[in-house]
């Protein structure tokens, strides 16, 4: 029999209740809006000493006016094609870029032969003031800094890959050419594809797990931490952060909770050097499961032979102490817990039934899951309300719960479950 009183213990190895920390953000991060949206830097060509205002996709129509401005040009190869483009800034500028930033390009499309950025980083017109180019070598990217401020916003600019998103250039080339008006775009293959480097973070070691935790500069303003816009996102180091589970900043101030703890965060630097949080195990959560609280009761489907499946009560296992993991074969975390979890399943007199509730398999693959891997795991599916009863943030996700279904403790990995099942049991490490 294992004693709630010794796993309890092995499982509070995050127990480093109410510490405060400084935490300097030094890496720049990526949040799930990336990889969700198509973010583009419409390319016209620039020919003359003049470039028209910027383009809003949205809310343009073919009737709009085009507005011309005379900018101080840099000297450009005359072997290349030139173009400008303008990148989104929260920054206060005048009515003509309406926060945005010019950009100025040499060869913005063969790329065979580098590409040659200049950035008006203090928006007078005059591109000769700001610096030496970046630049865009075959095959590569860049990293281009939109203003001059140390910590400020940057993007991360590729030539636009039209082979691999063809449907989408084809798209974007039929709109710009019915909008450009007497512009002259250059068309999406010669265009740019962004990603915003506005999510600035830091890594903490808790315990025996490192977080990472970032100030998002929602409005790419180059400041960090303004009130009623700027995000606050926790996640495990070198995982993107969820824009769905982000804290908007209040009063300079963010609350989070990530692997049963909380963070407190009370200051955030504006240029984005550090932020200041307090790190607590010993609060009541808002978002997650507390120790010692009464399990949700749910249903869940259990697979059966024939892609079928058949209702189950989580009450079932009354009686019995639990672990309960929430998974998805593709998380790389789970790939990870595999090896464990299989090896948890396979100890005989352990005391702990196990429950596998996946998010996205095929009924068949669950039903032979234990007898190929020859483990004893119950198999079942989750869905977003089980989730959300479980307050599910991350997946996978391990919830250890006693014999009277109250919560032992969350964020519990097959290894730990593991080591005290063998330690306990003196079953050896094999």
């Amino acid at each position: 029999m294992i004693k709630y009183i010794g796993l309890f213990a092995l499982m509070v190895c995050h127990s480093l209740a109410d510490q405060r920390v400084q935490l300097p953000l030094s890496g720049r991060g990526i949040d799930a809006e990336y990889t969700k949206t198509m973010m583009m830097a419409n390319v016209f060509e620039f020919r003359g000493d003049s470039v028209s205002n910027p383009l809003d996709f949205a809310s343009a129509k073919t009737t709009d006016a085009v507005k011309w401005k005379k900018v101080k040009a840099p000297a450009m190869s005359k072997s290349y094609r030139k173009g400008f483009t303008w990148v989104f800034s929260a920054v206060k500028t005048d009515d003509f870029s309406a926060n945005h930033t010019l950009l100025l390009i040499e060869n913005p499309g063969w790329t065979a032969y580098n590409t040659l950025i200049w950035t008006d980083r203090n928006h007078n017109y005059d591109l000769t003031d700001d610096g030496e180019p970046d630049t865009i070598k075959p095959h590569s990217n860049a990293i281009v800094a939109i203003d001059n401020k140390p910590n400020g916003f940057k993007i991360m600019l590729e030539h636009f890959p039209a082979s691999q998103f063809r449907q989408f250039a084809i798209m974007n080339d039929k709109a710009l050419y019915q909008l450009q008006g007497n512009r002259l775009f250059a068309g999406t293959e010669n265009s740019f594809r962004i990603r915003r480097m506005n999510v600035l973070y830091g890594t903490w070691q808790a315990g025996s797990k490192s977080v990472a935790i970032c100030i998002k500069d929602v409005n790419c303003n180059g400041i960090y931490g303004d009130e009623g816009v700027d995000e606050a996102m926790v996640s495990d180091d070198g995982i993107s952060f969820q824009n769905l589970q982000a804290c908007i900043v209040k009063q300079g101030k963010a609350y989070l909770e990530w692997n049963n703890a909380a963070f407190f965060i009370d200051k955030i630097h504006s240029d984005g050097a550090f932020i200041q949080f307090r790190y607590d195990t010993g609060v009541a959560l808002k978002y997650i499961l507390n120790k010692g609280q009464k399990l949700p009761r749910f249903r869940y489907a259990e697979p059966t032979a024939k892609n079928k499946t058949q209702k189950k009560r989580i009450r079932k296992f009354k009686g019995e102490m639990l672990y309960l993991y929430v998974w998805h074969d593709q998380a790389p975390e789970y790939i990870q817990d595999s090896v464990a979890l299989h090896a948890l399943g396979r100890i005989g007199g352990s005391g702990i039934k196990i429950l596998m509730l996946n998010y996205g398999a095929s009924s068949q693959y669950l039903h032979r899951y234990s007898k190929k891997y020859e483990t004893n795991i119950h198999q079942g599916f989750s869905s977003n309300k089980i989730n959300g009863k479980l307050k599910v943030r991350k997946i996978p996700t391990g919830i250890l719960i006693n014999k009277k279904q109250r919560i032992i403790n969350v964020a519990v990995s097959p290894a730990e479950v593991i080591d005290y099942v063998r330690e306990s049991k003196n079953v050896p490490d094999k």
